[in-house]
């Protein structure tokens, strides 16, 4: 659904001449490490949001937004449209709280990374019919800025 948006409002920026190109929200990965569970995308849309201004990253490697909390799902669009800058957000994670850490039944987090493995492990468990099913997601539920 997000790169449904991303195209349609990829049509709009063209259609006032400016030139734009959709970026996938998901796969698909630019780097996959099948042996590791370790995926990338062609761009870190997490990363590309708090520059933007739209968040922080988390103790949890999530994007967290002061209104949304970690519950967001991103798309995004390179263009040469000119856009107005918004202010970064301040990271307002305190430094002595930890719950998203310590409540990681694989702890797979240190605070500036995760392990993609471990917590793919249990949180995308592949399926008999190479399905995945997304189903841990305690480092978003026990965050204090989570919003359900």
């Amino acid at each position: 659904m997000l790169d449904n948006i991303s195209i349609q409002l990829t049509l709009n920026i063209e259609s006032e001449g400016y030139k734009a190109i959709p970026i996938p929200s998901d796969e698909p990965y630019e780097y996959w490490d099948s042996q590791n569970r370790h995926g990338r995308g062609i761009l870190s849309l997490k990363h590309l949001a708090q520059a933007s201004g739209i968040g922080w990253i988390g103790k949890n490697t999530l994007l967290i937004n002061q209104r949304y909390g970690n519950r967001l799902y991103l798309g995004a669009i390179l263009t040469n449209a000119e856009l107005t800058e918004d202010d970064l957000v301040k990271n307002l994670c305190p430094k002595s709280r930890n719950i998203c850490l310590k409540s990681c039944p694989q702890s797979a987090l240190d605070g500036i990374t995760v392990n993609q493995k471990k917590c793919r492990e249990i949180c995308a468990p592949v399926t008999d019919g190479g399905g995945i099913v997304y189903s841990c997601n305690i480092c978003r539920k026990v965050c204090p800025f989570a919003k359900i």
